[in-house]
C-alpha cells in the first residue's frame, strides 16, 4: 500500500490523463465545480420537498440497514432515480461517467450504478470509522484495478467543521479486511458547493464529524461498479419499469438493463427487451 500526500484537484476542462493518474497514484481526484450552485440548490430543495411530502420514506430510511452505519444524526434517502427529478441528469454527468468507464474498463466491458442516495449530515454527527467501501464485495478480487468507484458530491460546502470527508491518499488496492491506516495518514477533503470527490472504493476513507451548531452538510452520493457484481441498491425494484422507459438509454443500462456477456440476460437476450420499447 503506497501512501500519497494529497488528492489532486482539477478544474474545467478536466484533464482526463491527470484524473486517471490520480486514481492510479492517490486513489482519488476532486473535480472542482462539477455542478453549478443552481443544480445543487435544486437537488436539495427537491429532496427536502419529497421528504416533507413522504415522511414514511424518511422513517423507512432511518430504520434501514444502511442507517445502522450512518447513525441517527444522518438523514438519508435512497431510490433517487425516478423519485427526485434532477438526479438522472446529475448521475449522467459526462465527465464522471466517462471517468468511471475508463477506470473500470480493465475488469469489465459494462458498468452499473451502485446506488444513488441523499445524505444530510446534521450537527453532532460523529466521525465515521475508517473503511473501504469494497467490504460489501470482500470476496471479489482486489489489486491494481478497482471494481468500483464512489462519487461524493458536495451539495453544500464541505468544511473541516461540518465533517468534510477524510481519505488516506495512496491507501488503495488492498483487501477490505485489512486494518485501516493511522489517522495521521488521512487528509480532510474540504470542497466548495458543486465540487465532486471521486475515489476508488478500495480507498480508505471516512465521513468527518459535524462539530457545528447548525450547518447540515448536504450530499449526493452515487457510484459505479463492474457489470458482474451485484449492486448495493436493487435498481430493478426501486425504479419501476414505467419510470425506466422515460429515462435516457445510458441511464437504463446503468440501472441494470444491460448485460456483461451472458450475465443479466432476459429470456436469453438483451434485458432492454423486457421494456418493449
Amino acid at each position: 500500500m503506497k501512501m500519497g500526500k494529497a488528492i489532486p484537484r482539477l478544474t474545467r476542462p478536466y484533464d482526463t490523463a491527470a484524473a486517471d493518474e490520480a486514481f492510479r497514484d492517490e486513489g482519488a481526484v476532486v473535480l472542482s465545480a462539477a455542478y453549478s450552485s443552481e443544480e445543487c440548490d435544486t437537488y436539495v430543495a427537491q429532496v427536502q420537498s419529497y421528504l416533507a411530502e413522504h415522511p414514511e420514506e424518511a422513517e423507512y430510511a432511518a430504520n434501514s440497514l444502511l442507517a445502522q452505519f450512518q447513525g441517527d444524526t444522518t438523514v438519508t434517502l435512497h431510490q433517487l432515480i425516478g423519485t427526485i427529478p434532477c438526479v438522472p441528469d446529475m448521475v449522467l454527468h459526462r465527465d464522471i461517467v466517462d471517468a468511471a468507464r475508463r477506470l473500470l474498463a480493465p475488469l469489465s466491458d459494462t458498468i452499473l450504478l451502485i446506488i444513488a442516495e441523499y445524505m444530510g449530515r446534521k450537527p453532532g454527527a460523529p466521525r465515521q470509522q475508517m473503511h473501504r467501501d469494497t467490504f460489501s464485495w470482500r470476496h471479489a478480487p482486489y489489486g491494481e484495478n478497482p471494481i468500483a468507484l464512489s462519487v461524493m458530491c458536495a451539495m453544500s460546502d464541505f468544511t473541516a467543521e461540518n465533517g468534510a470527508t477524510w481519505v488516506v491518499p495512496g491507501a488503495h488496492g488492498g483487501s477490505p479486511l485489512e486494518p485501516p491506516p493511522e489517522w495521521s495518514e488521512a487528509v480532510q477533503i474540504e470542497m466548495a458547493k458543486g465540487d465532486a470527490l471521486l475515489f476508488r472504493q478500495d480507498l480508505f476513507h471516512a465521513g468527518g464529524a459535524n462539530d457545528t451548531e447548525s450547518d447540515e452538510r448536504h450530499i449526493l452520493s452515487f457510484g459505479f461498479q463492474v457489470g458482474w457484481l451485484r449492486q448495493v441498491e436493487n435498481s430493478l425494484l426501486s425504479v419501476p419499469p414505467e419510470k425506466v422507459v422515460e429515462l435516457q438509454p445510458e441511464l437504463r443500462e446503468l440501472l441494470g438493463y444491460s448485460h456483461e456477456l451472458v450475465l443479466g440476460l432476459y429470456k436469453g437476450g438483451d434485458p432492454k427487451n423486457a421494456l418493449k420499447i
